[in-house]
């Protein structure tokens, strides 16, 4: 694994526990995808197949209302990560996300990640816990915002 891709990784919030060995496993199973501007990355309502690791450029994440109009919710940059909630749960995309310049992702895929898992499972477990540590902040921080709403 080149030093950029180590790098990109070890300043994944979801990565942060691991050491460079466990790093270089995952980054065995990881692929390049290249997105231009307004590029679909996920479909909400449509299978989860991967978790993305932004290399580079930026990520929208949009999320459709009742009527069908398009929220963006978030802008996400290099070092962040999406797509976790399907990999872990196997329901659907949770939002859409389109790509706004161009951007380039690492991606491992849904069966890639249930290899990783069987084949190690202590990895699997230090994986799991910082999705799981992840997802706690982003749901802590959107309790915030809802309160924050509510009380205005």
């Amino acid at each position: 694994m080149n030093p950029q891709t180590l790098k990109l990784l070890r300043d994944t919030a979801i990565f942060e526990q691991l050491t460079d060995d466990q790093l270089a496993r995952i980054g065995e199973r990881l692929i390049n995808l290249e997105f231009e501007p307004g590029d679909l990355v996920f479909r909400e309502g449509a299978p989860g197949r991967y978790i993305c690791f932004i290399i580079e450029g930026d990520l929208e994440v949009l999320k459709e209302t009742d009527d069908g109009k398009r929220i963006p919710i978030a802008t996400l940059r290099g070092g962040h990560s999406v797509g976790e909630m399907s990999i872990i749960d196997g329901l659907t995309c949770s939002a859409t996300v389109i790509a706004q310049s161009p951007a380039r992702v690492l991606a491992l895929t849904r069966e890639d990640f249930d290899l990783l898992v069987d084949d190690e499972p202590r990895l699997g477990a230090e994986i799991f816990r910082g999705i799981s540590r992840l997802l706690s902040m982003s749901l802590r921080k959107t309790s915030a915002d809802l309160a924050a709403a509510r009380a205005r």
